[in-house]
C-alpha cells in the first residue's frame, strides 16, 4: 500500500517581532497626535492672548489720542499790544473735550464764569465781552475766551478793572471735562496732572445740568 506523502508542516509565529513592532507603531501615533494637538491648543491660546494684547493696546492708543488737556491762561495784554485783561481756556489735547462745569473761586466765593466774578467786585455796571465755558465742546487745539475786558477810562470801571488784574493771580480755578468715550478728568487747568474721575459731579457732590452761577 502506497501511503500519500507527508504534508510538510509550516509553523507560524503569529504574534513575533511584527506584532511588536505594530503595537509600538500604534503608540507612536497615538503620543504623535496628542502631542500636535497639545502644540495646536498652544498656539491657539497664545494667539488669542496676543490678539487680546493688541486690542488693549490698540484701545490705549485710540484713548491717547482722543484725550483732552485744558489750560488756564489770563494776562493783561491784548495781541496788539493795548491794556486788556483776557481769560482763556486753551484745550491743548488730542480730543475734544466735554466741560461739565468750570469755576473760579476767591477770598471763600465760587463763580461758575470769570465774568461772575468781575461783576462781584462792586456796585455799578461794567462792560467787557464775556462767554461761558459750562456745557460746551471744545475742539482740539481751540480757544475759549472767557473774558475780554479793555481798560476802562471811568475811575469806577478803572478802579475794578485794577482789582481784577492784582487778583487775577490769587484767583484758582477748577474744572471737571470728558472726553468722547466718557472718561472723565478734575483739574485746576494748570500745570497738574488731571485727577481721573467716574463722573463729573458738581463740586456741592451732586451731579448738575446748570452752572453754578449765571
Amino acid at each position: 500500500m502506497i501511503e500519500a506523502p507527508e504534508t510538510p508542516h509550516t509553523h507560524h509565529h503569529g504574534h513575533g517581532h511584527g506584532g511588536g513592532s505594530g503595537r509600538w507603531f500604534d503608540i507612536a501615533m497615538a503620543v504623535a497626535v496628542l502631542l500636535v494637538s497639545a502644540g495646536s491648543l498652544y498656539v491657539a491660546l497664545h494667539t488669542g492672548h496676543t490678539m487680546e494684547a493688541l486690542v488693549r493696546e490698540n484701545e490705549r492708543l485710540v484713548r491717547a489720542q482722543s484725550t483732552p488737556v485744558l489750560q488756564y491762561d489770563h494776562g493783561n495784554i491784548s495781541d496788539a499790544g493795548e491794556p486788556q485783561l483776557e481769560f482763556t481756556v486753551t484745550n491743548v489735547g488730542t480730543g475734544p473735550a466735554r466741560i461739565v462745569w468750570f469755576r473760579i473761586s476767591h477770598e471763600g466765593k465760587s463763580f461758575s464764569s470769570v465774568g461772575s466774578w468781575a461783576r462781584s467786585t462792586g456796585k455799578g455796571s461794567i462792560t467787557f465781552t464775556s462767554s461761558s465755558i459750562n456745557r460746551i465742546v471744545l475742539a482740539p487745539n481751540d480757544k475759549r475766551r472767557m473774558v475780554s475786558w479793555a481798560r476802562p477810562a471811568d475811575a469806577p470801571g478803572l478802579a475794578r478793572w485794577k482789582t481784577i488784574d492784582r487778583e487775577r493771580f490769587n484767583a484758582t480755578v477748577e474744572a471737571c471735562y470728558c472726553s468722547v468715550f466718557d472718561q472723565c478728568w478734575q483739574s485746576s487747568l494748570e500745570a497738574d496732572i488731571p485727577r481721573e474721575v467716574n463722573s463729573c459731579a458738581a463740586p456741592d457732590g451732586e451731579a448738575r445740568t446748570e452752572p453754578l452761577d449765571s
